[in-house]
């Protein structure tokens, strides 16, 4: 199966199944790199992760899977970069955003 299917096919998966296939997928993956241990635990401790990177994230898989099979090793990096990226984006925000809710001053102003 291609990427574009089964990328076409992810789309129109509901919100749950999507993120579970996605730490599915890098679960799987965890054995072969240790930055795929790293996108499980940061992808499964997020409270919600918007859908685009789910798919960003999916097709990403697939396409470093296809560029390491065509020895294109720099592709495969330059993705692979980029989900760290974006995952570790999401993550300052969603620390943040968690420090805002536990702060006296954000508890007050909730009163």
């Amino acid at each position: 199966m291609d990427i574009k299917k089964q990328v076409e096919e992810f789309r129109g998966l509901p919100y749950e199944t999507k993120r579970t296939k996605v730490l599915e997928v890098l679960k799987q993956l965890q054995w072969t790199h240790e930055i795929f241990t790293l996108f499980y635990k940061t992808v499964s401790s997020f409270r919600e992760i918007p859908e685009q990177i789910l798919l960003f994230v999916y097709q990403s898989v697939f396409e470093i899977a296809n560029a390491i099979k065509q020895w294109n090793k720099s592709v495969a990096e330059e993705k692979t970069k980029k989900i760290g990226e974006i995952l570790m984006s999401i993550k300052k925000q969603e620390e943040m955003e968690r420090e805002k809710e536990e702060s006296p001053d954000a508890l007050l102003q909730n009163i």
